[in-house]
């Protein structure tokens, strides 16, 4: 368990676990990073009780990074990753930790059949919902999981204490891409308000998320966004070369050459590990930016004819055909094989 400022409820969180484990065959591993609130005590004080040890950190180094350490401090084969606010309900870190005995990750899920978050505002569940189709669209490894952030789940601990975290706070998208599991099985769970203490999300760990997740896809999505800059440049330059043709075949000609060298820049560099089929890949290519064109068309004219300034509303749709443009490249045109 990280915890930073969770004094007051480890315990009561350590004597739910003590009850769900049946007080034999656990060990509670708090990595505290230094906690002015005293909760390096307080885990010291509930050890004298129960199985707890406590690793402290002398400055905020993130909860991926706690989560590693705790994993090189643990005894046992299996560990359980949770939080220490009693949002994780501890009463299913025995099932979790079943599961991974069995090889499975096991990933207590807000977003399957049987699990919900309660409490939440709607710019809360928003920004939720919008890392999770982020994370599944540009991490491939993260595809097949409903809930590729939850922090609440369990795996091997030498797969664990092995991880190099590309984020502060994401982890379990880590285990996905560098321990590769081969399987993944998600327990539905409700994830609630907090009772005591505060909230740390805010600005800092959205922009953490974005750069690891950029960092776990290989920065794909800059690499296509600076090809799709490269395409504006090539085109003025046919345009300038063909200005003796009708401007209908100059046009034409500009955009299906910027069109074809935008596709195998991708192919060669942004998506050089997919190994796309060359002929297949440019077809489908076309079809993507037809999508991502008429995306961007009716998003525009939408926001417009809805009062917005028309070159706001431009910017927008730009940025919306820009998405459907890399969805459909990254899932369709430059799709991963499967695994064998």
């Amino acid at each position: 368990m990280p915890t930073y400022n969770e004094a007051e409820n480890l315990p009561e969180l350590v004597e739910r676990l003590h009850r769900a484990f049946g007080g034999v065959g656990y060990e509670v591993v708090v990595v505290d990073d230094n906690s002015p609130d005293g909760t390096a005590n307080t885990a010291r004080r509930l050890g004298e009780r129960y199985p707890v040890r406590v690793v402290v950190r002398e400055r905020r180094a993130g909860l991926s990074s706690a989560v590693v350490e705790g994993a090189r401090a643990a005894e046992g084969n299996v560990v359980v990753v949770m939080d220490a606010d009693l949002q994780h309900p501890p009463e299913l870190a025995p099932q979790l930790a079943k599961i991974a005995e069995r090889g499975c990750l096991a990933v207590a899920s807000r977003y399957v059949k049987g699990g919900r978050v309660e409490g939440w505002s709607l710019s809360r569940r928003v920004v939720s919902r919008g890392a999770v189709l982020l994370a599944r669209l540009v991490v491939p490894e993260a595809r097949g999981v409903k809930d590729p952030v939850s922090g609440f789940f369990a795996y091997k601990r030498d797969c664990l204490r092995a991880v190099t975290p590309t984020g502060l706070y994401k982890i379990l998208l880590d285990v996905l891409v560098q321990c590769r599991p081969p399987c993944v099985v998600e327990v539905p769970y409700v994830f609630g308000l907090r009772t005591r203490g505060r909230s740390k999300l805010g600005a800092k760990h959205i922009l953490d998320f974005v750069r690891q997740i950029l960092a776990l896809s290989k920065w794909r999505p800059l690499k296509f966004a600076a090809v799709g800059a490269t395409g504006v440049a090539v085109a003025t330059a046919v345009l300038a070369a063909t200005s003796w043709m009708t401007p209908l075949a100059s046009v034409a000609l500009a955009i299906e050459i910027s069109l074809t060298t935008n596709y195998l820049l991708n192919r060669l560099w942004t998506f050089s590990e997919r190994h796309t089929p060359l002929l297949a890949g440019w077809a489908k290519y076309h079809l993507a930016t037809a999508a991502g064109n008429l995306t961007n068309y009716a998003t525009t004219l939408a926001l417009h004819f809805a009062g917005v300034w028309i070159y706001l509303a431009y910017l927008v749709g730009v940025a919306a055909g820009y998405f459907v443009n890399y969805a459909l490249s990254e899932l369709v045109v430059f799709s991963k094989p499967p695994a064998h």
